[in-house]
C-alpha cells in the first residue's frame, strides 16, 4: 500500500539509490546472502501485455564486502541455478536511512551475468519466473501427447463421472508440470457466473453447475511448454491474464477493468514529479467494430425435419427418444422465425424453454431466422428440488458475434439495396449490414473513436485461437474485449517522471496533460525504470467510464 511517506520521499531532491539483491537457492525460498551496491546503470520494466511481466538488466558496483561473492562461477552467489529478489532503496535525506521497495523475483536468463574486476561492476540480465515455464530456462513438455479431458467417464458404462474444472486444471498443471506451489488462481468460466458481471451470480452458479468446466478435450504435442498449456486453459474464456507478481506469486485473474478502483496517484503528485510527456494515438490500429468468428460447433445431433406450431419447434431425431441429456448439442434447421419465448420439443420428449445463453432468459422474437441452422445445448437445472431441462441457444452453426463502439445515438433512415430500411447505427442496422444476429454495443459517449465520429472501422477476428470460441455468447464476450483494446489502448500518453519504484500496471491515476483543460483518469499499462537517468517512463491508457456499469449492461 502506498503511504503519504512514500509519496513525500519521491519529491525530495537529490535522490540517492541503492540496489539490494537477495540471492536464493533455486527453491525460491532459502536466502543464501544479500549483495548491495550502487547502480552504475540499467533498466527494469513491467509490461501488462506480456506473459513475462517483469524484466531487469543492470550494472551494480558491489560494496567492498561483497566483491568476492559477486564473481560469476558455480560456487559464487551469482550463478545459473540461483534466483534473486531485487529491492531498490531510496535514501530518506532526513534520517539517512534507505527505504526499500520490491522490484520482483527473478531468474537469470541465457545472458546470465558478468563481473569486471577492473571496473568492479557486476552486470546481470534476468526475467521473472515465467521464464521457467515458457521454455526460456525451462518448461518444455517431453511427453508425446499431453491430454486434458473435458470429463472423466466410468470405464464400464461410459457414464460421465465428473466434469473437470478449468481452475483445478490450471493448478494441476502448475504444480505437476511447472513445480509451482505459490499461486492465486481465480475462477474461470461463464461471465454470468462471476460477481464482477452479475449480481445474481450465486443463483446462476447453482442453476448452471457446468459454468466453469472445460468444454472439450485439450491435447498438446511434445515440445510444447507449460505456459502454452496454461494459456490454452486461460483463453477458454476471454479477458483473463496470467503473470508472476513482485512477490513471485503466480496470478491468474480477470484483467482489471478499474471501473470501481480508487485513484492511487493524484494529479498534484504527478505534476510534482513530471519531466516530459508524449501524446500518441496509433491511427493504423484504431478500430471501433470487432467481428469474431469462432468454432464451427460440433454437434451430437442434426435434423432438418422441423415444424413450428403454437410457438413450439417440433423436431423428431432418430435415436433421440429416451430422455433429454445434459450437455447434448442439437443442430436444427429452423422452418420459420420465432415469436417471443419459444420452446423446443425433440422427439416428443416434451416442450422445453429456449433460453438465451447470454442472459439466461427466453429468447426474443425473430432471434431464429427462417432456413438457418441453429445449435441448442441441452442443460439441466435444479429448480425447487426438481431437474428441469432447458435448450440454450448457442447460435449459428459457427459461433459469431460483433461489438460496436457507439455514443448511444442513431441516425436517420438508411435503405439497404434489398429495400430494407432501418435507423443508421441502430442494432438492426449492424445486424443487417454484417449478417450477424449477435450484436452488442459498447456505449461511451465521450470516446473520440465511436462509429458516429469516425465511421465504421471493422476488425475481423477468425481462425487460430478464435477457433476455440464455442458459442455466440463467447464470441460476443471476445468481441467486446478485442474492441476495447482496439479503441482504448491506442489512445495513450507516454509520461516520463522521476524514478518511482512503486509504480505498477493496472493502477489508476489522475493527470492533466498538456492538451487538456482538466485532470483526466489514466490506467498504467507498462512501466520502464532507467537507473542511469533516474527516471520512470509510463505508458498510460486513457480511462473512459462506461455509460452503464457492467451489471446494468446485462
Amino acid at each position: 500500500m502506498i503511504t503519504a511517506r512514500d509519496l513525500k520521499l519521491m519529491l525530495q531532491k537529490p535522490q540517492h539509490f541503492l540496489l539490494k539483491m537477495e540471492v536464493l537457492r533455486d527453491d525460491g525460498k532459502t536466502v543464501l546472502d544479500t549483495l548491495k551496491g550502487t547502480l552504475a546503470g540499467g533498466t527494469a520494466s513491467i509490461d501488462s501485455s506480456s506473459s513475462v511481466r517483469r524484466t531487469f538488466s543492470a550494472s551494480l558496483i558491489p560494496t567492498l564486502y561483497d566483491r568476492n561473492d559477486a564473481k560469476i562461477d558455480e560456487n559464487g552467489l551469482v550463478w545459473l541455478n540461483k534466483e534473486i529478489r531485487l529491492y531498490i532503496g531510496i535514501m530518506d535525506i532526513r534520517t539517512k536511512e534507505y527505504i526499500y521497495y520490491p522490484l520482483g523475483h527473478y531468474v537469470y536468463t541465457n545472458t546470465s551475468g558478468t563481473y569486471d574486476a577492473a571496473t568492479n561492476q557486476l552486470s546481470i540480465t534476468c526475467s521473472d519466473y515465467m521464464s521457467k515455464l515458457d521454455g526460456t530456462k525451462n518448461g518444455q513438455i517431453g511427453a508425446l501427447t499431453t491430454k486434458i479431458p473435458a470429463y472423466e467417464e466410468n470405464e464400464e458404462t461410459g457414464e460421465v463421472i465428473r466434469h473437470n474444472i478449468i481452475r483445478e486444471a490450471i493448478i494441476t498443471v502448475l504444480k505437476q508440470l511447472g513445480g509451482i506451489n505459490n499461486y492465486m488462481v481465480d475462477d474461470i468460466g461463464e461471465y454470468k457466473a462471476l460477481p464482477q458481471y452479475n449480481t445474481n451470480w450465486q443463483e446462476y452458479r447453482s442453476q448452471n453447475p457446468l459454468w466453469n468446466t472445460i468444454p472439450y478435450d485439450l491435447e498438446f504435442s511434445s515440445g510444447c511448454t507449460v505456459l502454452s498449456i496454461l494459456e490454452k486453459l486461460r483463453d477458454l474464456y476471454p479477458n483473463y491474464e496470467m503473470f508472476f507478481n513482485e512477490y513471485n506469486v503466480f496470478t491468474c485473474q480477470m484483467v482489471p477493468s478499474c471501473y470501481s478502483d480508487d485513484i492511487i496517484l493524484s494529479n498534484e503528485f504527478m505534476q510534482g514529479i513530471y519531466i516530459s510527456e508524449s501524446n500518441s494515438i496509433d491511427m493504423a490500429k484504431v478500430r471501433n467494430i470487432c467481428e469474431v468468428w469462432g468454432k464451427v460447433i460440433e454437434t451430437d445431433f442434426y435434423t432438418d425435419q422441423c415444424s413450428y406450431v403454437d410457438n413450439i419447434y417440433h423436431c423428431p431425431i432418430d435415436g433421440y427418444d429416451d430422455n433429454y441429456y445434459n450437455g447434448d448439442k442439437i443442430a436444427v434447421k429452423i422452418p420459420s422465425a420465432n415469436a417471443a419465448s419459444p420452446k423446443l420439443n425433440v422427439s416428443g420428449l416434451g416442450a422445453i424453454d429456449i433460453l438465451d445463453e447470454n442472459t439466461d432468459t427466453p429468447i426474443l422474437s425473430n432471434a431464429l431466422e427462417k432456413d438457418a441452422v441453429f445449435v441448442f445445448k441441452i442443460k439441466s437445472k435444479r429448480v425447487n428440488g426438481q431437474t428441469v431441462f432447458h435448450a440454450y441457444l448457442l447460435g449459428h452453426w459457427q459461433a459469431h458475434g460483433m461489438n460496436v463502439l457507439t455514443d448511444g445515438t442513431v441516425g436517420g433512415d438508411y435503405a439497404f439495396p434489398d429495400g430494407k430500411i432501418c435507423k443508421k447505427y441502430s442494432k438492426e442496422y449492424f445486424q443487417i449490414k454484417y449478417n450477424c444476429e449477435s450484436v452488442e454495443f459498447e456505449t461511451i459517449p465521450d470516446s473520440p473513436f465511436t462509429v458516429q465520429k469516425l465511421g465504421e472501422i471493422l476488425d475481423v477476428k477468425a481462425g487460430n485461437e478464435y477457433e476455440h470460441i464455442t458459442s455466440d455468447s463467447l464470441a460476443l464476450s471476445r468481441a467486446e474485449w478485442e474492441n476495447r483494446k482496439n479503441s482504448r489502448l491506442t489512445d495513450s500518453i507516454t509520461l516520463t517522471t522521476i524514478l518511482v519504484p512503486f509504480y505498477d500496471v493496472n493502477i489508476k491515476l489522475l493527470y492533466q496533460n498538456s492538451n487538456s483543460n482538466a485532470p483526466e483518469q489514466y490506467i498504467i499499462k507498462s512501466v520502464s525504470h532507467d537507473f542511469s537517468a533516474g527516471t520512470s517512463t509510463l505508458s498510460l491508457m486513457k480511462f473512459y467510464p462506461l455509460y452503464n456499469n457492467e451489471t446494468e449492461r446485462l
